[in-house]
């Protein structure tokens, strides 16, 4: 059987690989959230600092993308996972790229995650 968390990171995703709207992620996102991402302006903070990030995805990349995850291990209040991204520039470029994930979460009262720490940690870049 599938955890809450499991199904919400699979979920989450999703979101990603259409590229949805903002708003369609900041619900669970803590207000505070330390979003741990180098090339974002480091005077930003919660979801201002989300929004910066994603607006410079937005600006980058065309839907669909692709986020294959694997080894997804969820204990007590965190969850680590490898994220395998392919994806397309404005520009035509295809990228492709192997991060590792970790958050730290508070669980709500369906089991699923409100996000309060969100790291992704670039592994390596992979061959178009």
């Amino acid at each position: 059987m599938t955890s809450p968390v499991h199904s919400f990171i699979v979920d989450w995703f999703q979101r990603f690989d259409r590229l949805d709207p903002v708003e369609a992620f900041l619900p669970d996102l803590h207000p505070d959230v330390v979003w741990d991402m180098p090339d974002i302006d480091p005077n930003l903070h919660g979801h201002a600092r989300f929004k910066a990030w994603y607006a410079a995805v937005l600006d980058t990349l065309v839907p669909p993308t692709e986020h294959h995850l694997s080894n997804i291990t969820v204990t007590g209040n965190t969850a680590t996972f490898n994220v395998r991204l392919r994806a397309r520039t404005k520009d035509g470029t295809t990228i492709q790229a192997k991060v590792r994930e970790d958050w730290h979460f508070t669980p709500r009262t369906d089991g699923t995650p409100l996000i309060t720490h969100y790291t992704a940690t670039f592994l390596e870049e992979l061959p178009a």
